[in-house]
């Protein structure tokens, strides 16, 4: 487990508005295992205030692709779009 985390910008409304819970749930899986990569991937990297926040990358895996930003003031990925192409169960 690392110190980054990851939170929805600019609010999980507007960027899984509409999912179901289980989409909802593969989608916060997935934002947690790139924020436990970005840490990974940091080990040693020193921070430099003028890089101190990535440009948007993307990630996709099985039905899912988010969209984020890594920011290394606070150790947080910033997750700004999801896209999920699996179906919806209504009873969800």
């Amino acid at each position: 487990m690392s110190d980054w985390t990851w939170k929805y910008v600019p609010d999980a409304a507007n960027v899984i508005g509409g999912l179901t819970h289980a989409q909802i749930d593969e989608v916060e899986s997935l934002a947690s295992r790139i924020a436990d990569a970005v840490a990974v991937r940091r080990i040693g990297v020193p921070f430099d205030v003028r890089e101190s926040v990535s440009s948007v990358k993307s990630y996709g895996e099985g039905p899912v692709v988010i969209w984020f930003l890594e920011d290394y003031r606070d150790d947080v990925v910033l997750v700004v779009r999801v896209q999920h192409f699996g179906l919806s169960d209504p009873a969800d």
